[in-house]
């Protein structure tokens, strides 16, 4: 047994005479409220015993006190249908990956766990056998899943290097791809009843340049009076983002490597633009127009600064339309503002006047589990994964009960909730069931819980990011000699690169010798890969 205390250990009741809304299965109550007929996709299948099982996983959502098994109708009814009990250890983005790979190498992981996949110790964790072999016939036997962890690439390449499949991706885009060319979906967020006060024109595709010259001119106006005004209020970890507008290999987003126009690698910390971006950034900072201690903010402060307090005129936030919705209900309750008439959302773009951004490899974490899991528990667990990848199992944790949050109108979705409403406020969804295996971005297009003007402006940002964009600026395929290399050296080169460029921003000095004296001083560390690379 693992030795970690649980945050929640709950034992399901009886849940006999629970059914799925619309009467889609039928249960044994001779059992614990065991699925042994059904319809559809539960038809035949038999969950007669009832199993605990250990889930780790990093946030959002997870709340002291919440129960996560029998708390609401929602979650009665997965448990109920599954016939299990969750019991869920929890990570803050700051330990999950150090307290992960500690109980792995210890022997200790959970049955359960969602990965920050590097493919190094990936493989060397495949290797030791300290994660778990998933069956040869898992593709036939999962159909749903096998599907859905297709659509990242990289699991067909981790399954040929590995010689198995040990890691379960999980797809950012899966049913509802908005592009052919998947973007980062990180947009500017800018007042823009501040930018008509100030006599500012603001556009659709900004390049870094023209935002700081918006905060500048907004700051000497301040129409909204705000005292010590700084118009940028961003947090380390998202600030970094725009290095990655100016050279989409910066390292925020993706990987710090790429190959030059003459066939060799190069680090782009070293490169002219990311001196360019500084810069920037840094007379930005002297000036006066980004918080003084953008360094310090935590999350949510940054967003708060825009959307509750009202102190701040610039933030990097998603571009997604579950952001759009929460900001619309702050901006109302808490500064009495129309979200429409108050913010633009723009689309950053590179001093070239393009827009940058490294491939993504659509997937963010992965499923793998405990080589100590049970097979009962594995196929039990694979049979729901299975099950969430399909069109009724996505509606289900998207939409809510069907006749109650939703029901199909044709082929459109009517939701029920009020208006203001949050499904996942009103049901424990996080974090067990809203990422479960297809992330939550791929339903942003359909979810009718989202005004379809923001559903509608989510694809129009991937639209316009790709068209902005080149095939150099913004490659459609990644270098996977990049993406899957491993090393001691690698390792050893291993660099929050926020915190690095946040670190030359606030530096006094000359700017361009204080990074001439980084890059020099993080050489020594990065020209062992970059060495290594060029030989592949």
């Amino acid at each position: 047994m693992m030795k970690k205390t649980s945050v929640f250990v709950v034992l399901l009741v009886l849940a006999a005479a629970i059914a799925w809304a619309g009467g889609r299965n039928d249960r044994d109550r001779s059992g614990s409220g065991a699925v042994t007929g059904g319809e559809g996709w539960f038809a035949g299948r038999n969950f007669s015993k009832h199993l605990d099982i250990e889930f780790a996983s990093p946030g959002p959502g997870i709340d002291e006190g919440k129960d996560y098994n029998n708390g609401d109708e929602w979650v009665k009814k997965w448990t109920g249908a599954f016939n299990i009990t969750f019991n869920i250890t929890p990570f803050t983005w700051e330990n999950w990956a150090e307290r992960l790979r500690i109980w792995i190498n210890s022997g200790d992981a959970p049955e359960m766990f969602v990965y920050d996949y590097n493919h190094g110790e990936a493989r060397n964790y495949a290797e030791q056998g300290l994660v778990k072999r998933l069956p040869d016939n898992w593709k036939t036997k999962y159909p749903n899943l096998a599907r859905a962890a297709n659509d990242a690439p990289l699991s067909a390449m981790a399954e040929e290097s590995f010689g198995g499949t040990y890691y379960l991706f999980r797809p950012i885009y899966s049913n509802n791809r908005p592009t052919d060319k998947l973007s980062p979906h990180f947009s500017a967020y800018l007042r823009k009843d501040w930018a008509r006060a100030a006599g500012i024109t603001l556009k659709p595709k900004m390049k870094i340049s023209e935002i700081i010259d918006y905060a500048r001119k907004v700051k000497a106006a301040n129409p909204g009076k705000v005292p010590n005004f700084s118009p940028v209020v961003i947090r380390t970890g998202n600030f970094g983002y725009f290095f990655h507008y100016n050279n989409g290999f910066a390292g925020i987003n993706g990987p710090t490597y790429y190959r030059g126009d003459d066939g060799k690698y190069r680090w782009a910390g070293a490169d002219n633009s990311t001196l360019e971006t500084l810069k920037l950034l840094a007379s930005a900072y002297r000036e006066g127009l980004i918080d003084r201690e953008f360094y310090t903010i935590q999350d949510p402060d940054d967003l708060g600064a825009f959307y509750t307090t009202g102190r701040s005129a610039v933030i990097l936030a998603d571009g997604m339309a579950w952001k759009m919705t929460e900001m619309e209900q702050h901006f109302k309750a808490d500064l009495g503002l129309n979200f429409d008439d108050a913010v633009e959302i723009v689309t950053v773009l590179g001093e070239d006047g393009y827009y940058h951004a490294a491939p993504l490899t659509n997937y963010w974490g992965a499923v793998a589990f405990s080589p100590n899991i049970s097979d009962e528990k594995l196929d039990r667990i694979l049979q729901m994964l299975d099950y969430s990848c399909t069109e009724e199992g996505q509606l289900e944790i998207r939409c809510g009960i069907k006749g109650v949050d939703w029901e199909l109108n044709g082929s459109e979705i009517v939701s029920h909730l009020k208006s203001g409403e949050s499904l996942w406020d009103k049901y424990a969804l996080l974090p067990v069931y809203v990422n479960m295996l297809i992330l939550s971005d791929d339903f942003q297009f359909r979810d009718p819980n989202y005004k379809q003007a923001f559903r509608n402006k989510t694809k129009e940002m991937y639209v316009l990011r790709a068209q902005s964009s080149t095939e150099k600026t913004f490659p459609s395929v990644p270098d996977w000699n990049v993406v899957l290399h491993s090393s001691r050296a690698l390792n050893l080169a291993s660099m929050a690169m926020a915190d690095e460029y946040a670190a030359l921003v606030i530096k006094s000095g000359d700017i361009e010798t204080n990074w001439r004296n980084w890059v020099n001083e993080k050489m020594v560390l990065i020209q062992p890969v970059l060495a290594e690379l060029n030989t592949r």
